[in-house]
């Protein structure tokens, strides 16, 4: 993988370059942890490297959380334009990498369903990812088999921070195309030598944290095979249906479809995110809710992720980011709920 040095006082140029892309957002650490930013050019010298991932995912940036798919009246359609502005993403960890790699799978490279809207959000952004430099307490990537830095293939560019600057990691050929006629030298052994020990020790601190957590069992197998487990109930029971965990999450992606009447005598479709944690999630017509039990609806998030989605695709829909954690209001840690139904069933063995 090519790699360059980026001195310290050229991130400015560095991120002037790629705004010839699109709209440059950027995560950047601040007093109330690292957020998400929508840059003018007069911020694109002035960056603070975030340490771990920020507070709020990618995902609102490839699918809004309301979208109007079609207008009609009788039997005329109108279809509606997709117009996606070209944009730059910087920062991204390993994380939300990972978890834009899972949206993929659903929403692009399915052969049975292919989102327009989504599809042409991709293609217009440009993915720059980052390395963690510390260890998040609630951060969790190491027990999904992922890693606190960005992984090849799952973006276009990446920046390391080093002494003196940071190196810049090219990743396809599109982020290779986006450095064309910006000059950077060769990132040094002695650079790509620091970043390996710190990716090192940052992982080794991951390993110790959650070495409590880890499962002999693998997720999918303790999910499948436990629907009745005590864990569930004991787990679930301070949830109180806010639905936190499913916006901060940047892999869940559930939606609804609703027609209202709108100007003219015509009518609007609309697609809205929704949440398996609101009770009528899963309501059908007659009345039928076969979630309607609030334990019932914090297992469903658990077989989403560790069972049905493994099943079609072969990877979990989780990435460890920890945000579930830290926005609980319930103070639910979905490392411990796994942890204890394995617990819970080798007990039952016994």
């Amino acid at each position: 993988m090519d790699s360059f040095f980026l001195p310290e006082e050229k991130i400015g140029e560095f991120t002037e370059h790629l705004s010839r892309f699109g709209k440059v957002y950027r995560y950047e650490q601040s007093s109330s942890g690292a957020r998400l930013r929508l840059l003018s050019e007069d911020d694109y010298g002035k960056y603070s490297f975030p340490e771990i991932r920020a507070a709020e995912p990618a995902k609102f940036l490839f699918i809004k959380a309301k979208r109007k798919l079609a207008e009609y009246f009788d039997s005329s359609w109108k279809t509606i334009a997709i117009e996606e502005e070209p944009k730059v993403i910087i920062g991204l960890k390993g994380c939300d990498l990972a978890a834009i790699k899972i949206w993929d799978n659903v929403f692009r490279d399915d052969e049975d369903y292919k989102d327009p809207f989504y599809i042409s959000a991709r293609e217009n952004t440009l993915l720059v990812g980052a390395d963690c430099t510390s260890a998040g307490e609630n951060c969790f990537c190491n027990l999904l088999g992922n890693k606190p830095f960005p992984a090849e293939g799952e973006f276009d560019l990446s920046i390391s921070p080093v002494d003196g600057g940071y190196v810049v990691f090219i990743g396809s050929e599109r982020g290779k195309k986006a450095l064309d006629g910006f000059s950077m030298q060769n990132a040094s052994q002695e650079h790509l030598k620091q970043i390996e020990n710190r990716r090192n020790e940052i992982l080794k601190a991951l390993e110790e944290q959650n070495s409590k957590y880890k499962t002999s069992t693998p997720y999918r197998e303790l999910v499948e095979k436990n629907p009745e487990s005590p864990a569930w109930a004991k787990h679930g029971e301070t949830c109180v249906s806010c639905a936190a965990c499913t916006y901060v999450c940047p892999t869940c992606f559930c939606f609804q479809i609703y027609d209202k009447p709108g100007p003219d005598g015509k009518y609007e479709r609309f697609l809205v995110l929704d949440s398996c944690k609101y009770p009528r999630f899963s309501f059908m017509a007659g009345g039928l809710n076969p979630r309607g039990r609030l334990v019932e609806r914090f297992k469903h998030r658990y077989n989403h992720k560790f069972f049905h989605y493994h099943w079609r695709y072969e990877q979990y829909a989780c990435t460890g980011c920890g945000r579930c954690i830290e926005n609980c209001m319930g103070k639910i840690d979905m490392r411990e709920t796994l942890k204890d139904i394995e617990k819970q069933e080798q007990s039952h063995k016994q």
